[in-house]
């Protein structure tokens, strides 16, 4: 009878916990100062031509100023990038950094030199609601990136803890505007977001149409990027 009671009494907690945290709205924004570093381990596995290729690589976003009317000067700086195919492995130098200025949403205003595939994987590509958000909420945004202007509809699904971060997962789906069904850009996957910062801590894409310099034609692959401390 006791074991009974404390088993109901549990799952009474878990319940009243998890609606909680189903209830919690959540004002989602950059929030970081002067100095502030996030370096992330990236690796995308391609499918190019039918064989797999695995490029890895780490990128450190540093802020660099928030500006008096919010928003925020970012460096993106990527290291080097191994290419594995197969059992050769083909170190890549790393590109010029990127400096990119977000507003307080996570939109980004203005974009200065570096690599167009590094600005499309670029770690703070969010567009927040202007409203608080609770799981379950939806939103859309329409953006410009090197692959065009894309369509982004986003949806807050739950609250994970990643690591030490309790952090807010949120769906994503990305299309080029305009585009023919099986042509440009795509992108599906989930990003798990520190609420207290607006920064993420780990992203899971599958991409689809994605234009890289040098490449002979628009690549496919999954993308994983989480943060390391």
């Amino acid at each position: 009878m006791t074991r009974v009671f404390r088993a109901t009494l549990l799952t009474a907690c878990a319940l009243l916990s998890l609606s909680a945290a189903i209830a919690q709205e959540y004002t989602l924004k950059l929030n970081v100062k002067e100095g502030d570093t996030f370096k992330y381990r990236m690796s995308m596995e391609i499918d190019f031509g039918g064989q797999s290729v695995l490029a890895t690589t780490t990128i450190t976003n540093k802020v660099l100023k928030v500006e008096e009317n919010g928003n925020i000067q970012m460096e993106s700086a990527s290291g080097e990038m191994v290419i594995k195919f197969g059992d050769q492995e083909m170190p890549q130098p790393a590109p010029p950094a990127t400096k990119m200025t977000f507003k307080p949403n996570g939109s980004v205003a203005k974009v200065d030199g570096g690599d167009a595939m590094m600005q499309q994987m670029n770690a703070s590509q969010m567009v927040y609601p202007e409203k608080p958000v609770k799981v379950g909420d939806k939103w859309s945004e329409t953006v410009k990136n090197p692959n065009g202007e894309l369509a982004i509809e986003y949806e807050l699904v739950g609250v994970e803890k990643v690591g030490d971060t309790e952090a807010v997962k949120i769906k994503m789906t990305a299309r080029t505007v305009n585009a023919k069904e099986g042509e440009g850009y795509s992108a599906d996957g989930f990003t798990w977001v520190d609420p207290k910062t607006g920064m993420l801590v780990k992203t899971e894409a599958r991409i689809k149409g994605m234009q890289v310099e040098g490449a002979p034609m628009p690549i496919d692959g999954t993308l994983k990027m989480e943060l390391v401390k």
